[in-house]
């Protein structure tokens, strides 16, 4: 009987110390004042209020979500999961958890973790726009364009003012090269949202693609008026320019998105076209010069470069430049071969 007391003993003090441990009113307290501190900026009292209300009852939730979400802000994404998860392991039926750990996974750029968990946010709560929304942009970073567009028509369709829904789809119908569908999807968001640089960037460059460069460059000059540190805008608008022989503007847009940090072969190259067509041949040497540091493999470079040591009387190196583009592209001999007899012959 003494040992039978004893148990029954044990079992009560564990019973009386479980509850001793939780104290769901006052855990609320702290959750509530937690927000609160957030919402103000205040997150390291934030994170010790979440702390309290997670001691005060480890299982409440909403205390593991909101302290999750703040790691994540704090980019500790690690014990972000991990509370998050702890949410999702005592809540499993709340959609806006599985939507915060995927949103942690996208940045991660783990899409296929990201998927698993909109996948499960959207069987919980299939009539929320924003999840299946974010599901459809999960397939886009997969590159299942299709099944994106798809999602984003059904977030439309569940609220047809949801603007990052009719950016994204336009986003997909880019890399589906369905211009005329970027275009409706782009005008839709500026109605919604006239004030995004980006929205008249990426609309301009579906117009330019149509060869439709007039209605393109009201486009790119709106997004640079918006955002005047857009380079991608420079960058498009200067195609414009050197497709319609406005050499003078062309230099200025790629100068100015050089400047803005793209820094790649192709912005170069282009302004080392606007620069040779400007005759100014030792800046355009120097700039095709430049984009072959970057990219070796670019054989307009070289074609370019070559016409500008061409006409800088500096055959021997035009010569050597188009050899080295007919030797990447063979398909290249027959238009430069004339150029090259001639830069060949000897004075």
């Amino acid at each position: 009987m003494l040992y039978k007391y004893i148990i029954i003993t044990l079992i009560l003090s564990a019973i009386i110390l479980g509850c001793a441990q939780r104290n769901p009113v006052e855990s609320a307290k702290h959750l509530k004042s937690g927000i609160e501190l957030q919402n103000n900026g205040k997150l390291d009292d934030a994170m010790s209020e979440y702390n309290m209300a997670i001691e005060l009852d480890n299982k409440n939730p909403t205390a593991w979500f909101q302290r999750g979400v703040l790691y994540f802000s704090k980019n500790n994404t690690e014990k972000g999961i991990e509370d998050l998860t702890e949410a999702i392991d005592i809540s499993p039926d709340s959609a806006r958890f599985y939507d915060a750990r995927g949103y942690i996974y996208i940045n991660l750029k783990d899409y296929s973790k990201a998927m698993d968990d909109y996948e499960k946010a959207v069987s919980k709560a299939p009539d929320n726009a924003i999840y299946v929304n974010r599901r459809g942009y999960v397939y886009a970073l997969l590159k299942d364009y299709v099944t994106a567009v798809k999602d984003y028509n059904k977030a439309i369709e569940l609220n047809p003012k949801y603007e990052d829904a009719y950016s994204n789809r336009g986003f997909s119908y880019l890399s589906l090269k369905k211009y005329e569908n970027v275009v409706n999807d782009f005008t839709k968001a500026i109605e919604l949202n006239p004030n995004r640089a980006v929205y008249y960037n990426t609309r301009g460059y579906a117009y330019s693609n149509m060869k439709r460069l007039f209605e393109a460059l009201p486009d790119y000059d709106k997004a640079i008026q918006l955002d005047s540190n857009l380079a991608d805008a420079y960058v498009n608008r200067g195609y414009i320019y050197l497709n319609s022989d406005q050499f003078k503007f062309a230099l200025m847009d790629f100068d100015k998105a050089i400047t803005l940090g793209a820094v790649n072969s192709a912005n170069y190259n282009a302004r080392g076209f606007a620069f040779a067509n400007l005759r100014q041949y030792t800046e355009a040497i120097n700039d095709y010069t430049k984009a072959i540091e970057l990219d070796p493999n670019l054989t307009d470079a070289y074609v370019n470069r070559g016409f500008s040591y061409y006409n800088s009387l500096e055959k021997e190196n035009a010569l050597k430049d188009w050899q080295t583009a007919v030797t990447q592209k063979p398909e290249l001999d027959s238009s430069l071969k004339n150029y090259m007899d001639k830069a060949g012959r000897k004075q």
